[in-house]
C-alpha cells in the first residue's frame, strides 16, 4: 500500500512551470552612473583591485522585465549578472508571446518539484553534542584548537579581528542571531547592515533556520572565555537563500541573486555553507560530470562574485562517506576558495566532499577543523558538531583577519597567499587540497613583501596577552639598532636590549625574559633611529 501510494502521489504531483527567461541586451541601461546601481564600497572595491566595470553589472531593463510580466504569472528573480529573469508561467499557451517578443534571447523550462512539507533540509544535518566542562585555557573557551589550528591567535593578538571587513552569509536562516548573547555585540554596534529572505521574498531572517545560526557563530560569536569567533569585529549582511522546506534548483538561483546584492552592497568576503547536487523528484539534478568548475549557474554566479574583487568562500560538501563523494555546486568552481574539514589533529574528516572537480582541478582548496568543531546552537549555547558548514565560516573569518592587515590585497592575492601558507602545498592532494592555512605565516608572507619608506617601522608583539614569554615582531625602513625595553607601569625599566636591523628585513626576537615577568600590564618600546613605537602588553599566570 505504502510504495502504491508513493507512485500516485508522484504521477499526479503537478510541476511548476518555471521559466528562465534571458535578454540579448540592457537597452539604454548601459549609459546609467554606476552610482545608480553599485554602492559606495563596491565602487571602491573595483578601484581598489583595478577592476573595469563591464555590461554584466549593468541591471537588467526594466521595460523588457514589465513586458514580461505582463504575461508572466510573477517574476522570482532578476539576474543583471545573466542579463535575465525566472518567471513562473501556468498557462504554457502564452509562451509564444514571450517567444516572439525581440528583446527575449533564450528560454529555458526549470523543472521544479513541487514543495512538500518536511524537516529542515537534509543537506544542513548536522549534530549538536553538549560540551563536557573543561578547564578555560584562553580567552577563545571551546574554540581554542580550531583557532590555534590556522595560527589565527597570532594575528587576534596583533588587533586583527575583522574590522571594517564586510562578510555576506548566505544560509537557510539565523534564528535567534537578534537576540543571543554571543551575537550582542553585532547590535551593539551595529554591524548587520543588510539582510534579506530569498525565500520568502522579504527582510526575515531571524525566525527560522538553526543552521545559519551556528554558522555565523563560527565567525561572530563572541563570549570571551567561552566561545570566540575568528572575525568578531567584522561588519555582516546575512542571507537566506535556501529553502528549508524542498531541495530544488531554485535554490541556485536564489544564491545568485543574493550573491549579486552583495556585490552591489559593497561586500569583501561571501561565505556559503551549502552545496547542490541531487534535487527532489530527480528534477534538474546535477551529475558528477556538471561539476566543471563553471557549469552550475550556482557556480557561475560564484565565479562572476570573484572577479567583481569578492573572495567567495564555500564548504566542500559533507558527502565523504556517501555514493556522490565528491565536492558539489559551487565548490567546484575554479575561483571558489573550497574548505574542507578536518578534525582536532588536523586529519582529514571521513565525511568531507572529496576533489576533483569534473575538470581535474585540486579540491578542496584548504581545510579547516570540521570534526567536533564547537559552535553556538540556536540558544546561544556552545556545542561540538560536524561539517564542513562549519570549517567553510572559519576559514572565511580568518581571511578577513589577514584582509584587515592589508586592504592593499586583491581577493586574488589573499586567496592564493592562504593557500600558499598551506601545509601541503607543495604536494596537494584531493583529500586535504594545499592543507591546512598558517594564517601568521600567510602574514608574515604579506609584511615582508612590503617597502617601508621615512624612517617607518612596524612592530607587533604576539601572543597579547602572553603567560610564558612573548615575540617581538620588527621592520623598519632603515638600518641601524633597535633599543627594546619594557617597562612596568610605574615607569620603571625591568628588561632593555638593542638588536642590529637592516633595511626592510623582519626581525623576530623572542623575549624569553618575559617569562620571568610577575603577571600584570608593561610597556614595551622600540627605538630606531629617532623612530619610537610603543606596545601595551599584558602578562598572565600560567
Amino acid at each position: 500500500m505504502s510504495v502504491f501510494t508513493l507512485l500516485f502521489h508522484a504521477v499526479n504531483a503537478q510541476v511548476q512551470n518555471v521559466y528562465w527567461i534571458q535578454f540579448n541586451s540592457k537597452s539604454s541601461n548601459l549609459f546609467l552612473p554606476k552610482e545608480s546601481f553599485l554602492s559606495p564600497k563596491a565602487i571602491e572595491r573595483r578601484q581598489k583591485q583595478n577592476i573595469e566595470i563591464v555590461e554584466n553589472d549593468y541591471p537588467v531593463y526594466a521595460p523588457y522585465k514589465q513586458a514580461v510580466a505582463q504575461v508572466a504569472d510573477s517574476i522570482i528573480h532578476t539576474l543583471k549578472w545573466f542579463n535575465a529573469i525566472t518567471i513562473v508561467l501556468s498557462d504554457t499557451n502564452k509562451m509564444p508571446q514571450i517567444r516572439n517578443m525581440s528583446f527575449v534571447k533564450k528560454i529555458q523550462k526549470l523543472d521544479v518539484y513541487p514543495v512538500a512539507e518536511k524537516k529542515e533540509n537534509s543537506k544542513l544535518d548536522f549534530s549538536l553534542k553538549a560540551i563536557e566542562e573543561t578547564e578555560v585555557r584562553t580567552e577563545y573557551g571551546e574554540s581554542f584548537n580550531q583557532t590555534e589550528m590556522l595560527h589565527l591567535d597570532r594575528l587576534h593578538s596583533m588587533g586583527y579581528r575583522g574590522k571594517d571587513m564586510f562578510i555576506a552569509v548566505l544560509d537557510n536562516g539565523f534564528v535567534n542571531v537578534d537576540t543571543i548573547k554571543g551575537f550582542q555585540q553585532l547590535f551593539s554596534e551595529n554591524r548587520v547592515v543588510y539582510k534579506h529572505n530569498y525565500v520568502n521574498r522579504n527582510d526575515s531572517v531571524f525566525g527560522s533556520g538553526t543552521h545559519g545560526t551556528s554558522v555565523l557563530s563560527c565567525i561572530a560569536g563572541n563570549l570571551p572565555n567561552v566561545f570566540v569567533g575568528t572575525a568578531t569585529q567584522a561588519t555582516f549582511a546575512l542571507f537566506i537563500t535556501e529553502n528549508n522546506q524542498s531541495e530544488t534548483i531554485l535554490e541556485e538561483y536564489n544564491w545568485a541573486e543574493a550573491a549579486e546584492k552583495a556585490d552591489s552592497l559593497g561586500v569583501d568576503i561571501t561565505t556559503t555553507s551549502l552545496g547542490y547536487n541531487n534535487f527532489d523528484g530527480g528534477f534538474a539534478s546535477h551529475t558528477y560530470f556538471d561539476m566543471t568548475g563553471s557549469k552550475a549557474v550556482m557556480t557561475q554566479a560564484a565565479n562572476i562574485a570573484f572577479s567583481k574583487g569578492i573572495l567567495v568562500v564555500n564548504s566542500a560538501g559533507n558527502e565523504g562517506t556517501n555514493s556522490w563523494k565528491f565536492i558539489t555546486a559551487p565548490a567546484d568552481g575554479k575561483d571558489v576558495l573550497t574548505i574542507g574539514a578536518v578534525d582536532k589533529n588536523g586529519k582529514i574528516a571521513n565525511f568531507s566532499s572529496r576533489g576533483p572537480n569534473a575538470s581535474g582541478a585540486i579540491k578542496p582548496d584548504v581545510c579547516a577543523q570540521g570534526a567536533n568543531v564547537a559552535v553556538l546552537d540556536f540558544r546561544g549555547l556552545p556545542f561540538l558538531s560536524n561539517g564542513t558548514s562549519f570549517s567553510g565560516p572559519i576559514i572565511a573569518g580568518a581571511a578577513a583577519c589577514l584582509w584587515q592587515s592589508d586592504s592593499t590585497l586583491s581577493a586574488a592575492e589573499l586567496k592564493k597567499i592562504i593557500i600558499e601558507s598551506s601545509n601541503y602545498y607543495t604536494n596537494p592532494n584531493n583529500d586535504y587540497g594545499y592543507g591546512i592555512p598558517n594564517f601568521y605565516k600567510a602574514w608574515l608572507s604579506t609584511t615582508t613583501k612590503k617597502a617601508l619608506v621615512n624612517s617607518e617601522v612596524i612592530s607587533t608583539v604576539f601572543p597579547n596577552p602572553f603567560s610564558r614569554y612573548c615575540t617581538l615582531f620588527i621592520k623598519t625602513s632603515q638600518k641601524g639598532e633597535a633599543g627594546i625595553s619594557i617597562a612596568d607601569i610605574s615607569g620603571k625599566v625591568v628588561f632593555k636590549t638593542a638588536i642590529p636591523v637592516f633595511e626592510n628585513d623582519v626581525q623576530l626576537l623572542e623575549i624569553k625574559e618575559s617569562e620571568l615577568l610577575s603577571a600584570g600590564s608593561y610597556y614595551l618600546k622600540i627605538e630606531v633611529n629617532g623612530s619610537k613605537k610603543t606596545h601595551r602588553i599584558i602578562k598572565t599566570d600560567l
